[in-house]
């Protein structure tokens, strides 16, 4: 009897233990738009508008958003031509995530020394 009340004694500390578990950060809906951007490369659009709304929705909830999503959006804007929109994604994931400083910092200074000589001409001019 005794080892049956030390199981059931346990098994109540161990279950007044359990929390219910938050999300550090919040990811929504991106692996549903990156799998079907995935199968069907037509839908890229559809990631960049959909990672666009989920980034926004996140930081409108003060919620963190999740690592590597600002990069993503960021070069979703870079393949699509619009450099300045990246380096602001790349800004932010950066700033979010120390961990991506490195790869962050060099991306941006790329950018913004291939950004530099078609300023310079266009001065020249």
């Amino acid at each position: 009897m005794k080892p049956l009340f030390a199981g059931l004694l346990a098994a109540l500390l161990l279950s007044g233990c359990a929390t219910t578990t938050t999300r550090q950060y919040q990811w929504g809906e991106y692996e549903g738009l990156l799998y079907a951007s995935y199968k069907d490369p037509a839908k890229v659009e559809e990631l960049t508008v959909g990672l666009r709304e989920l980034i926004a929705q996140i930081e409108r909830n003060n919620q963190k958003v999740a690592p590597g999503l600002y990069a993503e959006l960021g070069t979703l804007y870079l393949q699509a031509g619009s450099a300045d929109e990246a380096l602001s994604m790349y800004r932010k994931e950066r700033d979010a995530w120390p961990e991506s400083r490195g790869l962050m910092s060099a991306l941006i200074q790329n950018l913004e020394r291939q950004k530099t000589p078609a300023v310079q001409e266009e001065v020249a001019k």
